[in-house]
């Protein structure tokens, strides 16, 4: 696994723990040079989803609910999200914001498990 992955996945990890993602300064070892769209195309992965997005739980919930969970990124995708960039807990219930391929913003409200995508809204202005 290259160091590159290896950050991300931590990364990921405290970002689905609700942590806020620290600083992380390490030399990556030389690599192999890459072609040119290799480098403009990031790949499509689980990770690239949640890259960049705000966890906003209050504590009120936190005490009242435990640690919030990680939304479906299957459910998400299946109303035409493909990134997520806000997901906040709201009374048990989790609420995503993100936008669809076309740039749109999209509010999805899911259930307690962030399993199931409850209602959602496309903005198409």
């Amino acid at each position: 696994m290259n160091t590159k992955l290896t950050v991300l996945t931590a990364v990921a990890a405290l970002l689905t723990a609700g942590a806020a993602a620290p600083v992380i300064a390490q030399s990556a070892p030389e690599a192999a040079p890459q072609r040119a769209s290799a480098q403009t195309a990031p790949a499509r992965t689980q990770g690239d989803f949640f890259a960049g997005t705000e966890w906003d739980d209050d504590a009120e919930d936190q005490r009242r609910y435990g640690r919030m969970p990680r939304p479906s990124v299957q459910a998400l995708r299946a109303i035409g999200m493909v990134r997520a960039t806000e997901v906040e807990r709201d009374d048990g219930r989790l609420e995503v914001e993100g936008v669809d391929r076309h740039g749109r913003d999209i509010d999805a409200k899911m259930d307690l498990a962030g399993r199931r995508v409850i209602s959602y809204e496309v903005d198409n202005d």
